[in-house]
């Protein structure tokens, strides 16, 4: 039979690497909880960032003759200062155009790819399809679109700092 100090010394070994094993799994716990709220929200922000370039690709395809400038304003308050400032004065050269054409067109996203991203900047490929309704197509005629939005983060929001078709 151990004598008592021995079988007291053996339990003490036995709590504290009972100890030891729980803290190690705790932290091992916290450090995959940690990753797995990063990894969330990685993802929620990848979600954000393509469903912000849909509604923008959206809102740079869209249009109605009839609320030109209240459209273009709109839109514009989704641009950065230096893009938004570029996209009117584009906009605004179309706008007799879109008037005396009677031009609606409707689009909707197809499918949106985030090429690049950073935490503060991405780059989104959307493809749209539409609808163009006009005085020389008064039925309407199917619109595809493709095109790249880079996008900034200010603040909290992702704002469109270029566009490209594609």
């Amino acid at each position: 039979m151990p004598a008592p100090d021995a079988a007291r010394s053996r339990a003490l070994v036995v709590i504290a690497a009972a100890v030891v094993v729980i803290l190690a799994a705790g932290v091992l716990s916290i450090i995959g909880i940690r990753k797995l709220s990063h990894n969330s929200d990685v993802d929620n922000e990848r979600t954000q960032v393509a469903a912000a370039a849909g509604q923008l690709a959206v809102d740079f395809t869209s249009i109605d003759y009839t609320k030109l400038q209240t459209e273009f304003a709109e839109t514009a308050t989704h641009a950065t200062p230096d893009f938004a400032k570029k996209y009117l004065a584009t906009v605004r050269t179309f706008a007799p155009l879109y008037r005396k054409g009677k031009v609606v067109q409707t689009t909707s996203v197809d499918v949106t790819g985030i090429q690049s991203m950073t935490p503060t900047t991405a780059v989104v490929l959307v493809a749209l399809k539409g609808t163009a309704t006009n005085t020389a197509t008064p039925n309407g005629s199917q619109q595809l679109f493709r095109m790249q939005i880079d996008l900034a983060k200010v603040g909290k929001t992702w704002l469109a700092s270029n566009v490209q078709p594609l």
